[in-house]
């Protein structure tokens, strides 16, 4: 879970989804409202944990399985992520050469 850098309160998994699923590239904490911003460790692990299955899928699933059962683990898999996506979220300050994108 992610802990704010100004305040270094820890924030709820909730709170954490719901920073997750505004899309916004700069993240208010929900304690202070100090503005931050994802790591690139963070976006890079949930980009390869999105996107290699997919790549990866033609190479492992044989003809005889079934598209069904495919289907299935596909959205078991992505649920199973979703529900991880707070814990594999860090974040930092905002550079300065990006300061001036920050609504306030």
């Amino acid at each position: 879970m992610p802990k704010c850098i100004a305040c270094k309160e820890k924030w709820s998994w909730k709170q954490s989804m719901r920073s997750i699923v505004s899309f916004s590239r700069f993240i208010g904490c929900p304690y202070c409202g100090k503005k931050q911003m994802l790591t690139s460790m963070t976006r890079i692990s949930i980009l390869l944990l999105v996107f290699v299955p997919y790549v990866t899928m033609p190479y492992v699933i044989d003809e005889e399985v079934k598209s069904s059962a495919v289907a299935i683990g596909i959205a078991i898999y992505l649920f199973a992520l979703v529900l991880m996506m707070p814990f594999l979220m860090d974040v930092r300050e905002i550079p300065k050469h990006l300061q001036k994108y920050v609504q306030k």
